[in-house]
């Protein structure tokens, strides 16, 4: 009797030594944080997976979402994730790149000429390898959401050539090969928080910047920057992660969960961001911002001006990261991924999205 009472006084222990070294499942509130502004693709997306988690879940996980910078810059969420005080967050390249140089790989200007390399690329064994990065740093890397492509806008002048940017002071991303990239087209970088740009451009503290039109035009960009070129220089993602401890502690249903509805939702605001760049491009001429779509010399007279950067970018990144990815973009040319192009372009034309729900939110 003795020893039956010792064993579970044991047993009672061990569990809740288990139970305190690791986060509480049932019932509890996860956060999900990112920058961008609420009712943009990436927000609506973001909602779309904690409800259809929870859904699928039974209520066990629930989150919250936290919009715009609510929970602090990319760094301050990044790192909230890693010390688990954030569950999840979507933040950028540019930010991952601070604690994983590697993702900056993704970076390199003109690398995808099309939509459908780049979900070649992420959603393949090379994006995988750069995901599992995160789990040496204290997190899980689950999947890429899309950002969009990244054109340069400004207040000095029409963009249409590399020279048309040079001596400006352009915000970039806290990235070297962001910095990289504008200082190759003779322009002086300005790393800034994407929360603190509205404000550095309402005050004239830098000339111009670059990102995609949805957050060009939900942060009002416009009233300070009336030229925009069309370069589309790189395609940006926002990656989805979790916390590691935390996700090593769920049980494996709940894990396969969260990476299907991951892919799922990844997939759906993919389209989503695509249907409603457009839309916001015709937003910004509407609110006067002359946009300019190069010619194929003068797209080739950017991307020149730029390919000075992989020479350098082995050292950031590492030469068999670069290496890899210039290797994909020749197979790529060489039509080796047609079979992969052709499954994108079926897959996503039967995805319908709810492109009304955004524009709504930005009349």
């Amino acid at each position: 009797m003795k020893t039956c009472l010792w064993k579970g006084l044991l047993t009672a222990a061990l569990l809740f030594d288990v139970m305190a070294s690791t986060p509480a499942l049932a019932g509890q509130q996860w956060r999900l944080a990112h920058v961008i502004a609420a009712g943009t693709p990436i927000d609506v997306a973001a909602r779309r997976f904690a409800e259809l988690v929870k859904i699928r879940t039974k209520g066990e996980i629930e989150m919250s979402v936290h919009p715009a910078g609510q929970l602090g810059g990319e760094r301050a969420i990044i790192e909230g994730v890693q010390l688990g005080t954030i569950a999840m967050s979507l933040t950028t390249t540019g930010a991952i790149g601070s604690f994983a140089p590697e993702f900056q790989v993704l970076d390199l200007p003109y690398l995808f000429p099309t939509d459908e390399a780049a979900y070649t690329f992420l959603d393949g064994s090379n994006g995988r390898k750069l995901l599992d990065l995160l789990d040496r740093r204290g997190m899980h890397g689950l999947t890429y959401f899309e950002n969009g492509w990244r054109n340069f806008t400004s207040s000095k002048g029409p963009l249409r050539r590399p020279e048309d940017i040079e001596g400006q002071t352009i915000r970039v991303m806290e990235s070297p090969m962001y910095m990289g990239l504008v200082r190759s087209l003779g322009a002086r970088a300005a790393p800034i928080p994407y929360d603190q740009l509205p404000a550095a451009l309402s005050r004239r503290q830098i000339d111009g910047q670059e990102n995609p039109a949805v957050n060009v035009y939900s942060a009002r960009m416009y009233e300070s920057q009336p030229y925009m070129i069309r370069d589309r220089h790189t395609y940006n993602v926002f990656i989805l992660k979790i916390n590691g401890k935390l996700w090593r502690s769920l049980p494996a249903p709940l894990r396969d969960v969260i990476a299907t509805t991951a892919a799922e939702v990844r997939d759906f605001q993919r389209k989503l961001n695509r249907e409603a760049d457009q839309h916001f491009i015709n937003k910004l001429i509407g609110r006067g911002v002359r946009v300019h779509e190069p010619t194929p010399d003068e797209l080739q007279a950017w991307q020149a001006a730029t390919a000075t950067l992989y020479a350098d970018a082995p050292k950031i990144v590492g030469p068999d990261w670069v290496g890899q990815a210039t290797q994909f973009r020749k197979d790529w040319d060489a039509g080796r991924y047609a079979a992969e192009a052709q499954r994108y372009v079926e897959t996503y034309d039967r995805i319908q999205v709810p492109l009304d729900t955004v524009i709504r939110n930005f009349r």
